[in-house]
């Protein structure tokens, strides 16, 4: 058993251990809830655009947008979006799972996140860029992914693009998800009363113009889930470790009252055994 010293180091050091995963526990709420609000207001913003979009597609010929129509090449492009840091849990393990299971090996990344980054050049993957995780998204980083992404597809390098971003669904989970982003699936966004609408100027130039903003805006969306995936898994995984170590401490108090006790008790018996051996 333990001596009483050792024990006292140990609920030192656990205490310790538990302020610093509190702090942490602490930091990331207060990052989570302005992460949240992002990503939560920017849905509708986000439905809308594909309301929009369906009562659009009626006017226009589909086939003669590039971003609509497929090609030959068999080269998937996977935007993996991941975070720099650890202590979040079994987030980017379940995003590497998905990425492991779905993807083939002539596909090319696009990465954000040193986690991501990691995972895709230690696997051999064909890394094409890497974007910095800054902690606060800008529609203009989405900017940047997007026009890389649509200028390889049109350019007829990549056939295909998924994004793989964890889906913010509420503080206790966060769901792993695998979207396409290139070539633009339309089955679902077809109105049957677009007829309705007038557009202006022309139908031509506002899919050209909504149909990039749609990329845009989905990339931007799945960095706003992903931020608030990101900060609620922490504030769960600091939470855990820090009821964990709470309780680390009590079983070592405990422990420590024990030991402590018996050996009072051992030096009161060799007390009394000395007192009885000397009369």
């Amino acid at each position: 058993m333990a001596n009483t010293r050792e024990l006292r180091r140990r609920i030192k050091s656990v205490k310790n251990t538990s302020q610093i995963t509190k702090a942490m526990q602490m930091v990331a709420a207060t990052k989570m809830r302005r992460a949240q609000i992002q990503a939560t207001s920017g849905r509708p913003y986000a439905e809308n655009l594909k309301l929009s979009l369906s009562r659009l597609l009626p006017k226009i010929d589909l086939a003669l947008h590039p971003l609509l129509v497929g090609n030959d090449n068999k080269t998937t492009a996977v935007i993996f979006l991941s975070t720099d840091k650890g202590l979040v849990g079994a987030l980017n393990t379940n995003l590497m799972r998905i990425l492991a299971s779905q993807t083939t090996s002539g596909s090319v990344y696009y990465t954000v996140g040193k986690k991501g980054r990691g995972y895709v050049v230690k696997t051999g993957g064909d890394l094409k860029a890497d974007f910095e995780n800054v902690d606060t998204i800008t529609f203009r980083q989405a900017k940047k992914l997007a026009k890389l992404l649509m200028d390889s597809y049109q350019a007829k390098e990549i056939g295909e693009a998924f994004i793989i971003y964890p889906q913010f669904v509420s503080t206790l989970k966060q769901e792993p998800r695998k979207v396409k982003v290139l070539p633009i699936d339309l089955t679902d966004y077809l109105d049957i009363s677009s007829n309705e609408f007038i557009f202006e100027p022309d139908s031509d130039t506002l899919l050209d113009y909504i149909l990039v903003h749609h990329v845009e805006e989905q990339i931007y969306q799945a960095l706003l889930e992903t931020k608030a995936s990101e900060h609620s898994a922490r504030m769960m995984a600091m939470q855990n470790a820090t009821d964990n170590a709470l309780e680390i401490v009590d079983d070592l108090n405990l422990t420590y009252n024990q030991t402590r006790q018996a050996s009072i008790t051992s030096e009161l018996l060799e007390i009394t055994t000395a007192q009885v051996a000397m009369e």
